[in-house]
Protein backbone atom coordinates (compact mmCIF):
# COMPACT_ATOMS: atom_id res chain seq x y z
CA UNK A 1 0.00 0.00 0.00
CA UNK A 2 2.71 2.42 0.93
CA UNK A 3 4.69 1.65 -2.23
CA UNK A 4 1.53 2.05 -4.36
CA UNK A 5 0.72 5.43 -2.82
CA UNK A 6 4.29 6.56 -3.31
CA UNK A 7 4.21 5.47 -6.96
CA UNK A 8 0.92 7.33 -7.48
CA UNK A 9 2.26 10.48 -5.87
CA UNK A 10 5.39 10.39 -8.05
CA UNK A 11 3.25 9.84 -11.17
CA UNK A 12 0.99 12.82 -10.34
CA UNK A 13 4.01 15.04 -9.73
CA UNK A 14 5.59 13.98 -13.03
CA UNK A 15 2.33 14.64 -14.87
CA UNK A 16 2.06 18.08 -13.27
CA UNK A 17 5.63 18.96 -14.28
CA UNK A 18 4.94 17.76 -17.83
CA UNK A 19 1.79 19.90 -18.07
CA UNK A 20 3.62 22.95 -16.71
CA UNK A 21 6.43 22.41 -19.23
CA UNK A 22 3.84 22.13 -22.01
CA UNK A 23 2.15 25.38 -20.96
CA UNK A 24 5.51 27.14 -20.77
CA UNK A 25 6.57 25.83 -24.18
CA UNK A 26 3.25 26.85 -25.70
CA UNK A 27 3.57 30.36 -24.23
CA UNK A 28 7.13 30.60 -25.49
CA UNK A 29 6.03 29.42 -28.95
CA UNK A 30 3.26 32.03 -29.06
CA UNK A 31 5.74 34.69 -27.98
CA UNK A 32 8.18 33.60 -30.73
CA UNK A 33 5.36 33.66 -33.29
CA UNK A 34 4.36 37.13 -32.11
CA UNK A 35 7.97 38.30 -32.32
CA UNK A 36 8.33 36.81 -35.80
CA UNK A 37 5.04 38.41 -36.84
CA UNK A 38 6.27 41.75 -35.52
CA UNK A 39 9.51 41.30 -37.42
CA UNK A 40 7.55 40.53 -40.59
CA UNK A 41 5.34 43.57 -40.04
CA UNK A 42 8.32 45.76 -39.29
CA UNK A 43 10.12 44.47 -42.38
CA UNK A 44 7.00 45.00 -44.50
CA UNK A 45 6.48 48.45 -43.01
CA UNK A 46 10.13 49.29 -43.58
CA UNK A 47 9.96 48.07 -47.16
CA UNK A 48 6.80 50.08 -47.72
CA UNK A 49 8.39 53.21 -46.27
CA UNK A 50 11.55 52.72 -48.32
CA UNK A 51 9.52 52.15 -51.48
CA UNK A 52 7.50 55.27 -50.75
CA UNK A 53 10.68 57.27 -50.15
CA UNK A 54 12.15 55.99 -53.42
CA UNK A 55 9.03 57.10 -55.26
CA UNK A 56 9.13 60.50 -53.59
CA UNK A 57 12.84 60.89 -54.30
CA UNK A 58 12.33 59.89 -57.92
CA UNK A 59 9.41 62.28 -58.27
CA UNK A 60 11.15 65.16 -56.50
CA UNK A 61 14.26 64.74 -58.65
CA UNK A 62 12.30 65.16 -61.88
CA UNK A 63 12.16 68.73 -63.22
CA UNK A 64 10.05 69.65 -66.22
CA UNK A 65 10.46 72.40 -68.81
CA UNK A 66 8.18 72.93 -71.80
CA UNK A 67 6.58 69.55 -71.08
CA UNK A 68 9.88 67.64 -71.22
CA UNK A 69 12.05 66.24 -68.43
CA UNK A 70 15.15 68.32 -67.82
CA UNK A 71 18.62 66.85 -68.00
CA UNK A 72 19.90 67.34 -64.44
CA UNK A 73 23.49 66.47 -65.40
CA UNK A 74 24.08 69.56 -67.50
CA UNK A 75 27.69 70.76 -67.67
CA UNK A 76 29.35 74.00 -68.66
CA UNK A 77 29.81 74.25 -72.44
CA UNK A 78 33.18 73.63 -74.06
CA UNK A 79 34.65 75.57 -76.95
CA UNK A 80 32.55 78.71 -76.52
CA UNK A 81 34.29 82.06 -76.27
CA UNK A 82 33.85 83.67 -72.87
CA UNK A 83 32.31 87.13 -72.75
CA UNK A 84 34.67 89.70 -71.25
CA UNK A 85 32.43 92.77 -71.21
CA UNK A 86 29.27 91.25 -69.80
CA UNK A 87 27.34 93.09 -67.10
CA UNK A 88 27.44 90.07 -64.77
CA UNK A 89 30.67 88.14 -64.16
CA UNK A 90 31.06 84.52 -63.12
CA UNK A 91 30.22 84.32 -59.42
CA UNK A 92 27.80 87.28 -59.50
CA UNK A 93 24.73 86.91 -57.27
CA UNK A 94 21.55 87.57 -59.24
CA UNK A 95 17.78 87.19 -59.15
CA UNK A 96 16.16 85.52 -62.15
CA UNK A 97 13.42 87.42 -63.97
CA UNK A 98 12.74 84.77 -66.61
CA UNK A 99 9.68 82.49 -66.60
CA UNK A 100 11.03 79.65 -68.74
CA UNK A 101 9.80 77.12 -66.18
CA UNK A 102 7.82 76.97 -62.95
CA UNK A 103 9.94 77.92 -59.95
CA UNK A 104 12.35 80.09 -61.91
CA UNK A 105 10.91 83.60 -61.58
CA UNK A 106 12.48 85.51 -58.64
CA UNK A 107 14.77 82.56 -57.87
CA UNK A 108 18.14 83.35 -56.30
CA UNK A 109 21.02 82.42 -58.57
CA UNK A 110 24.76 82.59 -59.15
CA UNK A 111 26.32 83.11 -62.57
CA UNK A 112 28.24 79.95 -63.50
CA UNK A 113 29.32 80.99 -66.99
CA UNK A 114 28.92 83.83 -69.50
CA UNK A 115 29.67 83.48 -73.22
CA UNK A 116 29.95 85.61 -76.32
CA UNK A 117 27.24 84.13 -78.52
CA UNK A 118 23.75 84.90 -79.72
CA UNK A 119 20.71 83.14 -78.30
CA UNK A 120 17.84 81.63 -80.28
CA UNK A 121 14.19 81.06 -79.48
CA UNK A 122 12.99 77.95 -81.31
CA UNK A 123 10.04 75.69 -82.04
CA UNK A 124 10.88 71.98 -82.26
CA UNK A 125 9.31 68.53 -82.40
CA UNK A 126 10.62 66.21 -79.62
CA UNK A 127 12.29 63.03 -80.83
CA UNK A 128 9.84 60.89 -78.82
CA UNK A 129 6.98 62.07 -81.03
CA UNK A 130 5.50 64.24 -78.30
CA UNK A 131 3.74 67.57 -78.65
CA UNK A 132 5.50 70.36 -80.54
CA UNK A 133 7.47 72.63 -78.18
CA UNK A 134 6.75 76.26 -78.98
CA UNK A 135 8.95 79.28 -78.28
CA UNK A 136 11.64 77.45 -76.31
CA UNK A 137 14.14 79.85 -74.70
CA UNK A 138 17.04 79.49 -75.33
CA UNK A 139 19.67 77.69 -77.37
CA UNK A 140 22.94 79.11 -78.73
CA UNK A 141 24.66 78.94 -82.13
CA UNK A 142 26.73 75.84 -81.35
CA UNK A 143 23.55 73.95 -80.39
CA UNK A 144 21.94 74.35 -83.81
CA UNK A 145 22.76 72.73 -87.12
CA UNK A 146 21.54 74.39 -90.33
CA UNK A 147 22.50 75.27 -93.85
CA UNK A 148 23.45 78.92 -94.15
CA UNK A 149 23.08 81.75 -91.65
CA UNK A 150 21.06 81.28 -88.47
CA UNK A 151 18.09 83.64 -88.69
CA UNK A 152 14.38 83.74 -87.91
CA UNK A 153 12.45 81.18 -89.97
CA UNK A 154 15.49 78.97 -90.60
CA UNK A 155 14.93 75.20 -90.32
CA UNK A 156 17.39 73.61 -87.92
CA UNK A 157 18.40 70.39 -86.20
CA UNK A 158 18.74 70.84 -82.44
CA UNK A 159 22.02 69.62 -80.92
CA UNK A 160 21.28 70.80 -77.38
CA UNK A 161 20.49 68.27 -74.64
CA UNK A 162 19.02 70.61 -72.00
CA UNK A 163 16.02 68.28 -71.89
CA UNK A 164 15.47 64.66 -72.84
CA UNK A 165 14.14 64.08 -76.37
CA UNK A 166 15.52 67.44 -77.47
CA UNK A 167 18.82 66.42 -79.06
CA UNK A 168 18.35 65.57 -82.72
CA UNK A 169 14.92 67.23 -82.90
CA UNK A 170 13.85 69.10 -86.02
CA UNK A 171 12.72 72.68 -85.60
CA UNK A 172 12.97 76.27 -86.71
CA UNK A 173 14.26 79.55 -85.35
CA UNK A 174 11.55 81.91 -84.11
CA UNK A 175 13.69 84.76 -82.81
CA UNK A 176 17.34 85.78 -82.58
CA UNK A 177 18.58 87.56 -79.45
CA UNK A 178 21.96 89.21 -79.19
CA UNK A 179 24.28 87.83 -76.47
CA UNK A 180 25.92 87.44 -74.05
CA UNK A 181 24.47 84.11 -72.98
CA UNK A 182 24.46 83.13 -69.30
CA UNK A 183 24.62 79.80 -67.49
CA UNK A 184 23.38 79.91 -63.90
CA UNK A 185 23.00 77.82 -60.76
CA UNK A 186 19.73 78.59 -58.98
CA UNK A 187 17.39 77.36 -56.27
CA UNK A 188 13.94 76.53 -57.57
CA UNK A 189 11.32 78.56 -55.66
CA UNK A 190 8.78 75.71 -55.74
CA UNK A 191 10.78 72.55 -55.05
CA UNK A 192 13.82 74.25 -53.43
CA UNK A 193 16.06 72.02 -55.54
CA UNK A 194 19.39 73.45 -56.67
CA UNK A 195 19.59 73.47 -60.48
CA UNK A 196 23.18 73.36 -61.72
CA UNK A 197 24.43 74.87 -64.99
CA UNK A 198 21.04 75.89 -66.33
CA UNK A 199 21.23 77.01 -69.96
CA UNK A 200 20.46 79.73 -71.03
CA UNK A 201 19.47 83.21 -69.89
CA UNK A 202 19.87 86.62 -71.46
CA UNK A 203 21.33 89.61 -69.66
CA UNK A 204 17.91 91.25 -69.41
CA UNK A 205 16.60 88.17 -67.55
CA UNK A 206 19.03 88.73 -64.67
CA UNK A 207 18.83 91.33 -61.90
CA UNK A 208 21.66 92.17 -59.51
CA UNK A 209 21.15 91.48 -55.81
Amino acid sequence: MKMSKLFATVSVAALSLSMLAGVSANASSKKDMHDMSSMKMDKKSSMSMNHSSMKMDKKSSMMMMDGLEMNMNSKLPKGLKKATNAKFKVGSKVTLKAKHMEGMYNAKATVAGVYKTNLYEIDFMPTNGGKMVKNHKWVVSSELKAKGALKAGKSVTVLADHMYNMKGAKGKIVKVHKGPAYVVNFTDTKTHMVIKNHKWLTQSELKAR
